[in-house]
């Protein structure tokens, strides 16, 4: 019971977070246009068939959704804990083939009503599961024998010899490292996947480092959270600034990675 009382305050944690960083989300896609490209990745690297009913877990504000429709012609149904993301989305999906529902993704056979779907795809949002094992085996038991579930991972900073150069950037900067990232590391979501699927397969997209990029990335207010917990907004921002600036010697030799799996279910 007290494991069950965390979750829940995680959960309610990440819905607040994500409902404070609606408007900050838009305007870095309208800039970046990342979360659309990271949506493209991963259908590449899984081999995303058109026509295919899609399950989006951790929708967001829907970008992933719109990518799968407009590329591949799928009908997606999107499923946040944010009310915020999924207002927004709703505004910005004109398609009919799209339905965004805010509801828990650890709770997945209550939202879908029965529904099966070809794939179950976690787009950068994998890491933000407690309990990562039950939101897989409900992705499981909504997907057709030989469907797919996919996540794409939080991104890594990795120097030219494969160093961890966010941890470097605190050090340079003078503050302590974060404990916790994530709520859900790799290893276990992709022990997740395996005791489901029985077999995973790995993908990594590695991206040339842009100090601008990641500034602007983790000065969302869900990301800045993850790097300064405890800290108010503003100071967290520009705690962010500072931090990629001090890696300006190593950015032409740095790249940003974010780690890709799928698993087939049997």
């Amino acid at each position: 019971m007290p494991q069950a009382g965390f979750n829940d305050k995680v959960k309610l944690n990440v819905r607040d977070n994500f409902d404070q960083s609606c408007q900050m989300y838009n305007e870095f896609e309208e800039k970046h246009h990342f979360f659309a490209s990271l949506a493209l990745k991963l259908a590449e690297n899984i081999n995303l068939k058109p026509n295919s009913i899609v399950l989006d877990v951790g929708c967001g504000n829907g970008i992933s959704a719109q990518v799968l429709n407009k590329y591949f012609s799928c009908q997606v149904l999107g499923v946040d804990l944010s009310e915020k993301m999924i207002e927004s989305g709703r505004s910005l999906c004109a398609s009919p083939e799209i339905r965004l529902l805010v509801g828990d993704g650890e709770k997945l056979a209550e939202l879908t009503g029965g529904q099966i779907f070809d794939y179950v795809l976690y787009n950068a949002s994998i890491f933000i599961f407690p309990d990562v094992e039950k939101t897989i085996k409900e992705a499981a038991c909504c997907l057709r024998p030989g469907g797919k579930i996919a996540f794409s991972f939080y991104p890594s900073l990795e120097g030219g010899g494969g160093e961890d150069l966010l941890d470097e950037a605190f050090r340079r900067l003078g503050e302590p490292i974060p404990r916790f990232r994530v709520i859900t590391d790799y290893d276990k979501a992709r022990r997740a996947l395996l005791n489901n699927c029985g077999t995973v397969t790995n993908y990594r997209w590695a991206r040339p480092f842009d100090i601008e990029f990641s500034q602007d990335f983790f000065s969302i207010p869900a990301q800045s959270a993850s790097l300064f917990p405890g800290r108010n907004y503003e100071e967290r921002r520009e705690l962010v600034r500072r931090l990629f600036s001090t890696l300006s010697d190593l950015a032409e030799r740095a790249s940003i990675v974010w780690r890709m799996a799928d698993g087939v279910k049997p």
